[in-house]
This record gives C-alpha cells, structure tokens and sequence, in this order.
C-alpha cells in the first residue's frame, strides 16, 4: 500500500511539471482623446491572443465591434470604460473587426486577426 501512495504522489509531481499551454499576453490599445483615437488605429493580432484597451483619458469610452451597432454578429462590446479604466477581449477567430466607441461614434478602429506567424505590420 505505500508503494501506491508513493506512485500516486509522484504522478502528480509529474503532472505538475509538465508544460501548459500559456495564454498569450495581450495585444495593448491605447485610447486617446484625438485623431486617431485608438492607436495603433488598425492592429494585426494573432489569433487567440486576447486584446486590451487602455483608456487614459479623461473620458469614459466603449468598444463596440460594428456588428453590435449594426444588428450583425456582436464578437465584443466593452460597456463604458471609465477614465483610467481597461477592458480586454477574449481571444478572437481570424478575420476583420472594425469597432467604435458608442459615446463618440467618430471614435473607430479595426483589428484584423490573423493566424499566430502573420503579425507583419501595424498602424
């Protein structure tokens, strides 16, 4: 029977050693209070890495995919963002995203998600 215990112990110290499969840090966004509003105001993000907007201002913000707004499917809606708040998306499937803030709706950014090794360029 202490044989077994000692297995059962040394199972879990395996277990507990081996490698997981880390969430990616996330794709920074900082809102600001002019032109363009978000920067970078069009981002490449590697699929599955979430993304998180920062606002520094002294404004409250949203981000709002397009879709929410227009009636489409709705990938992330961030509710107000309070000055010196964040909000972070989860990680998203490959494709196009333009986004808003509801509040000013001048306010636009797109994401373009790509697959993890076509992160190239950004603006």
């Amino acid at each position: 029977m202490h044989w077994l215990k000692r297995a059962i112990v040394a199972s879990f110290f395996f277990l507990s050693v081996l490698p997981t499969q880390a969430t990616p840090p996330p794709f920074e966004i900082v809102i600001d209070g002019g032109s363009p509003y978000y920067y970078p105001a069009s981002a490449k993000v590697p699929a599955g890495a979430p993304i998180r907007w920062d606002n520094p201002t002294g404004s409250p913000h949203t981000i709002t995919h397009d879709g929410c707004v227009d009636g489409g499917l709705c990938a992330f809606d961030s509710g107000v963002v309070s000055p010196n708040g964040s909000y972070t998306a989860p990680g998203l499937a490959p494709g196009r995203y333009p986004y808003q803030c509801r509040l000013h709706p001048i306010m636009r950014g797109v994401l373009t998600i790509v697959e993890p090794a076509d992160t190239s360029s950004q603006t």
